[in-house]
């Protein structure tokens, strides 16, 4: 083939793919034999095969966005995305996106899963919603799909929380959806999702409560508590609190030596409004609880004596829900 005909015959084939990817049905409809289209895939071929019948017209690097249609255009007819992968189509950036994409078919199909698409059979087929132009399963199924799939509760926990956080998802909507899928690696979401229920908005939060919860000795503490003067203006929403004794709790999410100036100088107006309002501060490192529980377990229960010496704060507590 000239030069000239190869390159209307690739803006023809281009311009009937999606973004450059297309079945094989779809090749051989528009003429060319199906011998051809696999010998282009071969070694320095201009195309590449991204899976089984499905090729993308070109021999670069797939794109993240050409091997999610691919994994749409392989699965078939009501596939769609799902797992962390699908929640980037919802604006979450929390989670590592798994190589693989993971997409969702009716219970009654047979697809075979590939190693960089795995294929998941469900009864409960989701509806697909249509994000940058993507079949996508809704977000609540997105979150639960990838958290089953997920042994890290911490990353669990940063996903579901910035959900939440953000008014995408109800902490109710998560639990429903676990209910009402596969119970089969659920036990690990189902324990983060007690966490978000209690007002936890952060990974380093749940590592937090998680250390907290794991002594006997330390009081009731609750979470992401909106605080007010006696004027009744706003203060600070506390990450950790023990409203018995006034002693609030500063979740760092870094290290210091990695915090902005910015960063320090809005701790240290956080730490004097709180402490001109009565209330007792201490800040807990993301090291402290790593490298050094038994100590962070004592500086606990020094700040919580430190806090039952002061006289009662001015202040107003208004808990906030997840």
């Amino acid at each position: 083939m000239r030069r000239g005909q190869w390159a209307k015959e690739r803006e023809r084939l281009w311009a009937a793919s999606h973004e450059g990817v297309i079945s094989i049905d779809d090749l051989v409809a528009l003429g060319v034999p199906e011998r051809t289209a696999y010998r282009r895939t071969q070694e320095d071929g201009p195309w590449t095969l991204l899976a089984p019948a499905t090729f993308l017209l070109s021999n670069g690097e797939p794109t993240r966005r050409q091997l999610e249609i691919a994994a749409l255009v392989y699965a078939g007819d009501g596939a769609v995305l799902t797992g962390w992968g699908g929640a980037r189509h919802y604006g979450l950036r929390r989670g590592a996106v798994p190589e693989s994409v993971h997409v969702l078919i009716s219970w009654d199909r047979s697809v075979l899963s590939t190693p960089t698409i795995t294929v998941e059979r469900t009864r409960r087929l989701p509806r697909a919603i249509v994000r940058d132009g993507l079949a996508v399963a809704p977000l609540v199924r997105c979150l639960t799909d990838g958290a089953r799939r997920t042994k890290d509760l911490t990353e669990i926990a940063a996903v579901f929380a910035e959900a939440v956080q953000k008014r995408q998802v109800l902490a109710e909507a998560l639990r429903t959806e676990l209910d009402c899928g596969s119970r089969k690696g659920t036990a690990a979401p189902r324990r983060v999702l007690i966490a978000v229920e209690a007002g936890v908005w952060s990974a380093a939060e749940y590592e937090t409560r998680e250390f907290w919860l794991s002594w006997d000795d330390l009081p009731e503490i609750e979470w992401n508590t909106t605080i007010y003067d006696e004027d009744g203006l706003f203060l600070a929403v506390a990450d950790g609190l023990v409203r018995e004794v006034g002693l609030v709790l500063q979740v760092d999410s870094v290290e210091h030596h990695f915090a902005t100036p910015e960063q320090v100088q809005q701790t240290l107006e956080y730490h004097r409004r709180l402490r001109a309002a009565g209330l007792h501060v201490l800040g807990i490192r993301p090291a402290q609880r790593r490298d050094d529980p038994g100590g962070l377990h004592t500086d606990i229960l020094d700040a919580l004596d430190v806090a039952r010496l002061l006289p009662p704060p001015r202040v107003r507590y208004e808990a906030r829900t997840a």
